[in-house]
């Protein structure tokens, strides 16, 4: 799903007009961006948790040449699944795997 897709959605599902869709969802992304630049972390009930994890420096080796590299300290965001979303998509896929599969026919 895209921002696009996104705000289309809401627009069908809430009757909101589309430019007022825009500014929700660009508002919501903006939040959530400034919130991860501060470190914070971000719980959506039902969805997940967004965190920053610091790295520590560390030498590594450029793969092409073997040469050892000195990896700089980082910061990168991370997402973690919420149990309700991760249980919602493997009932899914359970559902949908028993629905493909074939039974061996007997002989």
């Amino acid at each position: 799903m895209t921002r696009a897709d996104l705000i289309e959605r809401i627009c069908e599902t809430r009757q909101m007009i589309r430019s007022r869709a825009e500014l929700l969802v660009d508002t919501i992304f903006d939040c959530l961006k400034q919130s991860i630049r501060r470190g914070e972390k971000i719980e959506l009930r039902g969805f997940g948790t967004f965190q920053v994890r610091s790295y520590s420096a560390f030498k590594g080796r450029n793969p092409r040449n073997g040469q050892i590299v000195e990896v700089k300290p980082k910061r990168l965001p991370h997402f973690r699944t919420s149990i309700a979303l991760a249980a919602r998509i493997n009932e899914r896929r359970g559902k949908s795997l028993e629905e493909t599969t074939v039974a061996p026919s007997e002989t």
